[in-house]
């Protein structure tokens, strides 16, 4: 098979950036009601990552479509609730102007247990939508949103909650097993170390880049670095690498 010479991008498209300097320079970018995309295989720290920005966000709901996920339970700063809704304590926290950042889901044993897990995130985000305010993060979006059949909420919220100054953060594998609003509705892009070329032309075209360009970039990508991508094609890529949750 013929191989094709590797096409250094024109001029600094990658620029790297400590966690320390990133993560108040990303909240100050990030405003309420902009959708964040997280993309990238398995075990290459998406939920570290999503700690991180959440932790800058006051009103949080961590939904935990696999049920008691461990690294989503080690995200500092955040209590875990086994339903929905909150217990009174949270909502007078609300009132008092407090911080609420909640983890939501119990563990998951049987076909009743997944069915009252599915119930309660799908509570959650309808409370999310009709509420307001809140950031919402839908850890392993494809399990949400196929499995547990939350598909039309999540997209409502995507494409509908931004007036209600109500963001999304999802985190997935791959563009093509979860709903296209998804990265299409995102202000930003975060993308971790793949060589599959499938996912990377798609996250190229819905970034408004050359794909050879991102092919590039995550080709250079250290591991467990990601790349931060606005919605302005022209400005950099942002390099950087949050460290490990504990």
């Amino acid at each position: 098979m013929a191989t094709t010479a590797r096409r250094r991008p024109e001029g600094q498209r990658v620029v790297g950036v400590e966690w320390d300097t990133f993560l108040p320079w990303f909240h100050a970018h990030w405003p309420p009601g902009q959708h964040v995309a997280l993309i990238g295989p398995t075990g290459q720290g998406k939920t570290t990552f999503a700690g991180g920005i959440l932790s800058t966000r006051r009103y949080v709901l961590a939904l935990d479509a696999k049920g008691m996920d461990s690294t989503l339970s080690g995200i500092p700063g955040f209590l875990r609730i086994p339903r929905w809704p909150p217990p009174d304590s949270v909502r007078n926290d609300i009132e008092d102007g407090k911080p609420a950042r909640l983890i939501i889901g119990s563990d998951v044993r049987g076909d009743d247990d997944w069915e009252r897990l599915a119930h309660d995130l799908g509570a959650a985000i309808d409370a999310a939508f009709a509420e307001g305010g809140w950031t919402v993060y839908l850890d392993e979006l494809q399990i949400a949103a196929q499995m547990m059949r939350l598909v039309r909420k999540i997209e409502r919220n995507l494409v509908a909650a931004r007036d209600k100054a109500s963001s999304v953060v999802t985190a997935y594998q791959a563009p093509s097993w979860v709903p296209t609003a998804s990265s299409r509705q995102a202000g930003w892009i975060v993308v971790f170390p793949t060589r599959d070329e499938d996912v990377i032309k798609n996250i190229a075209a819905k970034a408004g880049r050359p794909w050879q360009e991102l092919d590039d970039a995550l080709y250079e990508l250290p591991d467990f670095h990601v790349l931060v991508i606005g919605n302005n094609p022209r400005a950099p890529m942002v390099m950087t690498h949050p460290p490990k949750i504990g």
